[in-house]
C-alpha cells in the first residue's frame, strides 16, 4: 500500500491513531485499488479456461484439493426449459469467470471436466499473480484467499448465493434474500411515515434500491426523483419526499 493510500485509510481506535498495511474495505481509495489486481487475475483465469493445452490434473494450486465435491439439486427439481434469448451465446460460452471488487464468481456447463477446470483455473490464476508464504518473512502474512470462506463458498453449488442474490441454475430463478426483503421492505415503510431522510439514509435507500434495479430493470422507471433527492441529501444533509416521490417508493 502506498503512503496516499494508507492516509486515506486510517483508523482512529482507543484514541490511537492506526495505519494499515494492506488494503482494508473502509479506505475510500481501496475499492478501485481491489479491482486493478483482482481484474487481472479474472482475465488470467479464463486465459487458463480457454486455454486447451493446459491440463488442470497437472498443473495446479495446492488448495484445489481443498475444494469440496460440487453440490446439486434433488430429483424432483425440474430442469425449466429456457426462452429464446436477444443475444447470441457463442459456441465456446460454457464456463466463463468474473469478478466484483474482490468476489470472483466462476460459472460452468456441467459437462465433462468443466466445473473442475473452471474451479482450478481461478485458483491457479491466484497462486500465479501472488507470492507465496514464507515463514521467513518479517511481517507475517496470510493466504490471498480468506480459507474459512473459500471452504464453505467456494464449492461448486447448482443454488447458491452470489452477491446477496439467490440464484438457482435449474429453475433459472432469481432470489432477494428474504431476510434482505423484509429489512428493505421496513426501510421504505418507515419513509412513507417520516419522509423527513438525512444523507446517510438515502445514499442506502438509494444504494438498495440500484441493487434490485439491476435484476428488474423496469424499476428504473422509478429511480430519477429519488436520484434527485439523493443529490440533494449530499447538498443540504438532508431532504423530504415528496407525494411523488413516496409514490415511487410505493
Amino acid at each position: 500500500m502506498s503512503h496516499t493510500t494508507s492516509q486515506e485509510s486510517l483508523t482512529i481506535h482507543n484514541n490511537f491513531l492506526l495505519m494499515a498495511l494492506c488494503l482494508t474495505f473502509g479506505g475510500a481509495p481501496c475499492p478501485n485499488l481491489w479491482c486493478c489486481l483482482s481484474e487481472p487475475i479474472t482475465d488470467l483465469s479464463n486465459i487458463l479456461i480457454g486455454n486447451e493445452f493446459w491440463d488442470h490434473q497437472n498443473l495446479y494450486d495446492p488448495l484445489v484439493s481443498t475444494l469440496g465435491s460440487p453440490i446439486s439439486l434433488p430429483d424432483d427439481i425440474p430442469f425449466v426449459q429456457t426462452k429464446n434469448l436477444s443475444i447470441s451465446i457463442p459456441d465456446n460460452d460454457i464456463r466463463k469467470s468474473d469478478m466484483f471488487i474482490d468476489d470472483i464468481i466462476a460459472t460452468a456447463l456441467d459437462k465433462d471436466d468443466n466445473v473442475k477446470r473452471v474451479s482450478s483455473a481461478v485458483l491457479l490464476a491466484l497462486h500465479t499473480v501472488t507470492r507465496p508464504l514464507n515463514d521467513s518473512d518479517e511481517i507475517p502474512r496470510k493466504e490471498i484467499i480468506s480459507l474459512k470462506k473459500f471452504i464453505t463458498k467456494g464449492i461448486p453449488s447448482k443454488q447458491k448465493i452470489v452477491l446477496g442474490w439467490e440464484i438457482n441454475t435449474r429453475t433459472l430463478r432469481i432470489h432477494l434474500l428474504m431476510n434482505k426483503f423484509t429489512d428493505w421492505n421496513e426501510n421504505i415503510n418507515s419513509y412513507l411515515s417520516n419522509p423527513r431522510v438525512d444523507k446517510k439514509a438515502m445514499e442506502s435507500l438509494v444504494g438498495r434500491l440500484d441493487h434490485v434495479a439491476y435484476i428488474m430493470d423496469m424499476l428504473q422507471h422509478f429511480m430519477n426523483r429519488l436520484r434527485h433527492s439523493l443529490q440533494r441529501s449530499i447538498k443540504f444533509r438532508f431532504t423530504t419526499l415528496n407525494s411523488n416521490k413516496q409514490e415511487d417508493l410505493k
